[in-house]
């Protein structure tokens, strides 16, 4: 059976508007707005920074290399270790910013954060254990960004701060 209509069918469908925010235009232009990158364009937030990370979780790591690989940056490590973290804080004198997470498998990251501190590395922490306000107090002026933290709002901050 054949049904027959008088009416047109349509020629395209209607797109739904998202339920999340835009982050980046699907044609590789950046958005306007309240949408927009807030420093630099998309793709380049982090462009020639050496960004050092520190986290023990695999996957965590991974994911954050990948973000932020794809704003430019070099990533220096990962380090999944406490004593990984500060050979390589030890050796490398180039790192612009640093992400550490606070507990690496039982051992804490300040003496790292005390490293780079002497440095003059500016860091933030993303943590899934400890609280903002012990961290807070020994560390003051450091950003802490409990997990699951967005990878955009870890962007954004670290390319605000990288020296």
């Amino acid at each position: 059976m054949i049904l027959q209509t008088s009416a047109p069918l349509p020629t395209s469908l209607p797109v739904p508007t998202p339920l999340y925010p835009v982050l980046f235009a699907p044609s590789g232009t950046p958005p306007t707005g309240h949408h927009a990158a807030p420093s630099g364009r998309p793709g380049e937030r982090l462009l020639g920074k050496r960004v050092l990370i520190v986290e023990d979780e695999a996957m965590v790591a991974l994911e954050l290399q990948y973000a932020f690989e794809d704003e430019g940056a070099d990533i220096v490590g990962p380090a999944q270790t406490l004593a990984r973290a500060l050979a390589t804080v030890s050796q490398d004198h180039e790192i612009d910013v640093a992400l550490l997470d606070v507990d690496l498998a039982g051992e804490n990251i300040y003496p790292v954060a005390d490293l780079l501190r002497q440095r003059g590395v500016p860091f933030a922490f993303h943590t899934g254990h400890g609280s903002r306000s012990e961290i807070g107090a020994l560390f003051p002026g450091a950003t802490t960004f409990m997990k699951p933290a967005l990878p955009e709002a870890l962007i954004e901050h670290l390319a605000g701060i990288a020296r």
